[in-house]
């Protein structure tokens, strides 16, 4: 194994885990669950990561912190944020002004969510959705200052 994949491979070890505690102990409840900052970790890993390692990631970090109190939601979660990292990622890496439409990706947490909570709670989900809308753009915007403010100390 190279250099660059070990690099990788801890740095995505230590996202997950980052992805874990911003959402599993940082948190405010709300009706369907619990506003969080690890939306934070799973856009830093989607502009950090290789795409496929940034869906893992960000998934397993994410479902894993949901084990702790809503079990019901870690397959929806891992699939959603997942998406949200694969979609952020691949539109992240163009180089050219596209590049930021990668926070177009901010939608998909809160409509992956939404789908999931109108057939689990129905009315719950339009309570939940500007909630899980705020905290997404939050943690893409966070992320961004983290990327703006921290990417040249970052090798991998």
């Amino acid at each position: 194994m190279d250099d660059r994949r070990i690099r990788i491979l801890v740095a995505s070890g230590i996202l997950a885990a980052v992805i874990f505690v911003l959402t599993a102990f940082l948190r405010v409840p709300i009706p369907a669950g619990y506003l969080h900052l690890g939306d934070t970790g799973v856009f830093f890993a989607a502009m950090l990561l290789p795409p496929g390692v940034a869906v893992l990631c960000a998934g397993l970090g994410s479902a894993l912190a949901d084990l702790i109190g809503f079990p019901v939601y870690v397959p929806v979660t891992f699939l959603v944020k997942g998406l949200a990292a694969l979609t952020f990622s691949l539109l992240w890496r163009r180089r050219d002004r596209l590049r930021y439409l990668a926070f177009l990706a901010i939608l998909v947490i809160p409509v992956g969510y939404f789908l999931f909570e109108l057939i689990l709670f129905r009315n719950y989900a339009w309570i939940d959705l500007p909630l899980n809308l705020l905290q997404s753009a939050v943690g893409a915007g966070l992320a961004f200052a983290l990327d703006r403010a921290g990417r040249d100390r970052i090798r991998l």
